[in-house]
């Protein structure tokens, strides 16, 4: 990811609950730390102020999540990637803080994978709905039901700049296999459209599994959003 100032990288790998980290590489001229498999973030790691978090591939207990939102050199992040970590089962509150706390000038969230069950979903909306700077929003490979889905695109309502967002096909449209059963979720995704419509205008949006079923590609800035299928 990008970031407009000096960057500070990092790269982790996670196994277990407490971030532990295996890699660290620091780079002088960034602002950003990248973690990939299992995370502890070494103090010397995040005493600088970040602009860029990526945390991908692992898995984050409540403790961590709360370890993250009290660190300061996180209050000005701008892009924040936590995809294919698994947060189920465990309460998403110090999340939501996070986004609250960053909701000034975070630019890019990337929750793609991270197994978030809509039952969770109430703990981080008043967070994302304030995000007035997010330009980009991966929310794809979730659990989500229609009405929680629906919740999530009504408090996106003040989210102006919002220029790429994707979100998973619907837990009602999946079959006995997992597989999305298009006859039932096609009006399904017109309806979440409709819903959506009624309280901002989406610029570029993709509703539906990824990669896709038939081309195998999946939403980037790069890709026109489509489902060929």
């Amino acid at each position: 990811m990008k970031g407009g100032k000096a960057h500070q990288t990092c790269a982790f790998h996670s196994r277990s609950s407490v971030l532990t980290s295996l890699v660290n590489m620091n780079d002088p001229v960034s602002n950003s730390l990248s973690v990939k498999g299992c995370f502890e973030p070494q103090e010397r790691c995040l005493q600088m102020p970040l602009e860029n978090l990526e945390l991908t591939c692992g898995y984050l207990l409540e403790e961590d999540l709360k370890c993250l939102y009290q660190y300061p050199s996180l209050g000005y992040l701008k892009h924040l990637n936590l995809s294919f970590v698994l947060l189920f089962r465990i309460s998403l509150a110090p999340l939501g803080a996070l986004l609250e706390k960053v909701a000034a000038s975070l630019e890019t969230l990337i929750f793609e994978g991270c197994q978030i069950h809509y039952s969770q979903l109430s703990a981080i909306l008043p967070g994302l709905s304030r995000c007035s700077q997010l330009t980009t929003f991966y929310f794809g490979r979730n659990c989500m039901s229609m009405d929680a889905l629906k919740d999530l695109l009504r408090h996106t309502s003040g989210l102006s700049k919002l220029s790429l967002e994707t979100y998973p096909a619907l837990e009602e449209s999946l079959n006995s296999l997992v597989h999305v059963d298009w006859e039932i979720f096609t009006p399904l995704r017109a309806e979440l459209m409709c819903t959506l419509r009624e309280v901002r205008q989406p610029k570029r949006i993709f509703i539906g599994p990824t990669p896709c079923p038939s081309c195998d590609s999946s939403p980037s800035e790069e890709l026109e959003l489509h489902l060929c299928c």
